[in-house]
């Protein structure tokens, strides 16, 4: 079986459906643009059904984006095992389905030095495909620059990977745009060009829209977000308990407005943006996850809802 409802984007039939498959950047590669990440949910602490019920309603509604990473759990490296079940039973093709994983700073034990050398990524990307099972992944990144390895290093370790077939698609995570821009360079020499960066983005963390998010539109980045929904608590951001309770209510009215709920409009917003492929989202039920796909069919922003967004925000410099 086939996944279903989703569309291509810029596909203008009448019908709609309420997914949407965005290209990543210059490639040929789509993605949902909701996905999934396991962060969290799929630990050996999860009931199993649960997990089977929610990655079955995901690929059901459209959903081929998911994002795995070796420290998913608890414990370390449960959420790759308990996907590379869940994933035989699936109702859909494992070629439709968009897998993608990362290695550097904080995904895997051991020391910190070397955390972006060729014998870290690739040795962190076979035990990922030993623990799901899976033949490859689609998206490998180098997560965080490791100013103690050459990137030449670190390029010709994503190179390997992907002209070992382990890999299809070569990424980059929390890379400066000057040091992602440079690594680009390099992969593009080697034939191997970046096709997704990973990045925090969301209506109270701007700060890509000034460097990054113009670096990836000209390298031709595919641009997949994290944390478009992690500003609820104040620990997650630089504002008070009192200002972010004022924002919260102020969105929710701008939601309300656009028929939507204040999660739903925060998937929407980020989404709204031509370079942004895919926005990750962590549900905790099926249901949850249904009112986040729903959220990718209503991206339109007028000027307006632009507006009443920013003035919801407290006096922030990036909306100087």
């Amino acid at each position: 079986m086939t996944c279903t409802s989703f569309e291509i984007a810029g596909d203008h039939k009448e019908e709609r459906r309420p997914m949407q498959l965005r290209a990543s950047g210059g490639s040929g590669l789509y993605m949902s643009s909701i996905g999934v990440s396991l962060e969290g949910q799929f630990g050996y602490d999860q009931a199993f059904q649960k997990m089977h019920n929610l990655l079955a309603t995901a690929v059901q509604n459209g959903v081929t984006h998911f994002d795995l990473s070796p420290h998913y759990g608890p414990p370390y490296g449960a959420a790759e095992e308990n996907f590379g079940q869940l994933a035989r039973t699936l109702p859909c093709h494992r070629e439709e389905l968009v897998v993608s994983t990362r290695s550097g700073l904080g995904t895997q034990p051991g020391p910190l030095v070397g955390f972006g050398s060729r014998k870290r990524l690739l040795s962190s990307l076979n035990a990922t495909l030993r623990r799901t099972g899976l033949e490859y992944v689609d998206v490998f990144y180098a997560h965080r620059h490791d100013p103690l390895t050459p990137i030449e290093e670190t390029a010709s370790a994503l190179d390997a990977a992907v002209r070992q077939g382990k890999a299809l698609y070569a990424g980059l995570s929390g890379y400066s745009p000057a040091i992602a821009s440079k690594v680009s360079d390099l992969l593009r020499d080697l034939g191997t060009p970046v096709a997704a960066y990973r990045v925090t983005y969301s209506m109270l963390n701007r700060w890509p829209e000034y460097g990054l998010l113009p670096l990836l539109e000209q390298e031709g980045f595919g641009c997949v977000v994290e944390g478009a929904l992690d500003f609820k608590r104040s620990s997650s951001t630089h504002l008070s308990e009192a200002e972010l309770g004022r924002f919260w209510g102020c969105l929710s009215n701008v939601a309300a407005h656009r028929g939507q709920s204040s999660t739903q409009c925060a998937l929407s917003w980020v989404l709204r943006r031509p370079v942004v492929t895919s926005a990750l989202t962590t549900p905790s039920s099926s249901r949850e996850l249904l009112k986040y796909c729903a959220a990718a069919g209503q991206t339109r922003f007028t000027d307006s809802d632009i507006s009443a967004i920013d003035r919801c925000i407290p006096d922030q410099e990036f909306l100087r």
